[in-house]
């Protein structure tokens, strides 16, 4: 029995190894590494640098994993009954995460009174807020570092990436 335990988190253990890890997602974490650099040692300090910065950096990744699927000769496989809803909600999810962010770090944590205020209304003072705090120069790469986590997961909503070199190697058409 013990050895069938071990046997089965062994072959859990390989599917989530780093061996297994898909092209898509290392490129994900090479964006990732860049936000922390950037958080961290701050060797730009311009929060719209920081901004040009990951924009070029991102587009450099997905040309990359493009040209990486190109090579496989990778087809999408398409859309799921899910994956729209999925992107919404990330979407929402994201911009409150943000906007919850923002208010405790510009506003000292004074949250506008959601229940007796106009949700269009609120959208838009709130996103006054989250581009005031993206303007801290310290703070611009960890909402970068969200933004990156959040196109990560939309693409993979959308069938456009994978996590595990497995699920693309089986979306590949081997010739």
């Amino acid at each position: 029995m013990l050895e069938s335990l071990l046997n089965k988190f062994k072959a859990k253990n390989e599917k989530h190894s780093p061996g297994n890890m898909s092209f898509d997602f290392k490129l994900f974490f090479v964006y990732h590494i860049a936000m922390m650099i950037l958080f961290g040692a701050r060797p730009i300090e311009s929060p719209l640098n920081q901004a040009m910065f990951a924009m070029a950096l991102g587009i450099g990744l997905i040309v990359a994993s493009i040209i990486y699927k190109a090579k496989y000769n990778w087809s999408w496989p398409g859309l799921s009954v899910t994956s729209i809803p999925i992107v919404i909600f990330n979407i929402i999810f994201l911009y409150a995460f943000f906007a919850f962010s923002a208010y405790t770090i510009v506003s000292n944590g004074n949250m506008p009174d959601i229940k007796n205020t106009d949700i269009l209304l609120l959208i838009q003072e709130s996103w006054g807020v989250i581009l005031q705090a993206f303007n801290h120069p310290a703070l611009t790469p960890w909402f970068l570092g969200g933004a990156g986590i959040m196109v990560f997961n939309t693409l993979s909503s959308l069938n456009l990436v994978c996590s595990n070199k497995d699920k693309f190697e089986a979306q590949c058409n081997v010739s």
